[in-house]
């Protein structure tokens, strides 16, 4: 006789066959990513379970000095942290317990402390593609119990959408299920909106959000990755759910160096007709989803993309120069005096310019052609890989100084430092 607590597994390569077959076929049916701290662990963000073990090592340190006595497998123990069943192999699921134990008196250290951890993160590639498909299918919804801005980062980088972030239940008024751009359901809100760690704001979902997710779940079939259930909350409103009220079943990707969910979980899945689809990891994952549904490599584009942002960059600032340059302005008057103090600005701006282009700016400042041709030389010593000021020095020297032999060594220079640089190839 089956076990009803026991949900069917499925091969990723199966899940991935019936996503691109739900997804052409079901017009009606869309997908939705409810992410946990496991999908962050690439971008440079540590999972719970390393940021528990971090403040158990600082608890250890406050109470027993830097030399402390005892390994801390023998120091964190339920009765010296004063946690009910603490059991230090399984730290990473008294996560909100320990983080009481270490800032609870201090609540602005906690959240000071997850800023810091969280201020160098960048999207991996897994982020890359899910922002792709949250620009370009009806896949549009993340639910998360990050507090990171990974997926707004990544939609702002690797594609022109940006979505509605719902940082804080006082904004779930403004979610809907169907939406015409994505949408970033944190339910343990934001990080710079005193995001929930503690016992109390992991174990109850605020009414607002109980009533967002309901309908949320209702339309769209959840896809769970780097999610544990270790919350009270999300795992709490799931319990509560019945069956057939999550539209399509729970998809539970689960990492297969970690093992099988737990047995809450597993019954949850099977509860909802859900599946078990062990993966790799959040980024192995994504790229597979992204070759299922035909999707490119990013990185010609967001090269270009990058280039024209720098050469916009650099044109605004040469006209704003160049406009300041030739402003027409009565002397002795309040303006004159303000175009003044611009100019100035502009040449210590020049001067503490350390790149290429800082000597290039250097240059074209310079109306003297001998000491123009002076500064390209001393730029060159200093940059002597860089194309850019190799060609823009031919280009003088052959408009200007009319060196042609010398313009076509540098051109030639040039186009051996980058081939495909338009203006010394034209």
């Amino acid at each position: 006789m089956a076990d009803h607590n026991v949900p069917q597994e499925w091969k990723p390569a199966g899940f991935l066959e019936e996503f691109s077959r739900i997804d052409s076929n079901m017009e009606d049916r869309s997908f939705m990513f409810l992410l946990g701290a496991g999908t962050s662990v690439s971008s440079n963000i540590p999972a719970g379970g390393t940021l528990a073990w971090g403040w158990l090592e600082e608890l250890q340190r406050l109470y027993q000095g830097s030399s402390p006595e005892v390994p801390i497998e023998e120091w964190a123990t339920a009765d010296s942290l004063g946690i009910d069943g603490f059991d230090i192999e399984k730290a990473a699921t008294f996560y909100p317990q320990i983080y009481d134990k270490r800032f609870g008196d201090d609540p602005e250290t906690g959240y000071a402390y997850l800023e810091n951890v969280m201020s160098k993160a960048e999207p991996n590639i897994g982020y890359s593609i899910l922002a792709q498909i949250l620009e370009n299918t009806r896949h549009k919804v993340v639910v998360s119990t990050n507090f990171d801005n990974l997926v707004a980062d990544a939609l702002s980088l690797y594609t022109n959408t940006f979505p509605l972030v719902c940082g804080h239940e006082s904004l779930t008024g403004f979610v809907r299920p169907k939406l015409r751009r994505p949408l970033v359901a944190k339910i343990h809100r934001d990080l710079l909106l005193a995001p929930k760690s503690d016992v109390k704001g992991t174990e109850t979902l605020e009414d607002g959000w109980a009533r967002v997710l309901e309908k949320l779940f209702g339309e769209y079939t959840p896809i769970v990755i780097g999610y544990g259930g270790n919350d009270g909350s999300l795992m709490g409103f799931l319990d509560r759910l019945k069956p057939g009220q999550v539209r399509g079943g729970i998809f539970w990707c689960y990492r297969i160096a970690d093992g099988k969910p737990e047995k809450r979980v597993c019954k949850l899945v099977a509860k909802h007709k859900g599946k078990l689809v062990p993966i790799l990891g959040f980024d192995e994952f994504m790229l597979q989803l992204k070759e299922q549904l035909g999707f490119d490599l990013l990185a010609e584009r967001l090269e270009a993309q990058n280039k024209q942002r720098i050469d916009r960059y650099r044109e605004q600032f040469n006209k704003f120069k160049e406009n300041l340059a030739n402003h027409k302005e009565e002397s002795g008057t309040e303006e004159a005096e303000a175009v003044e103090g611009m100019r100035k600005t502009l040449v210590k701006t020049v001067k503490r310019e350390k790149s290429w282009w800082g000597w290039e700016l250097k240059a074209r400042a310079e109306e003297d052609p001998e000491q123009r041709e002076q500064i390209y030389r001393k730029g060159l010593e200093e940059f002597p890989i860089s194309a850019e000021l190799t060609g823009n020095f031919a280009l003088f020297m052959k408009d200007v100084r009319e060196d042609y032999d010398a313009a076509e060594r540098l051109f030639r220079r040039a186009i051996e430092l980058d081939p495909e640089h338009a203006n010394n190839t034209g």
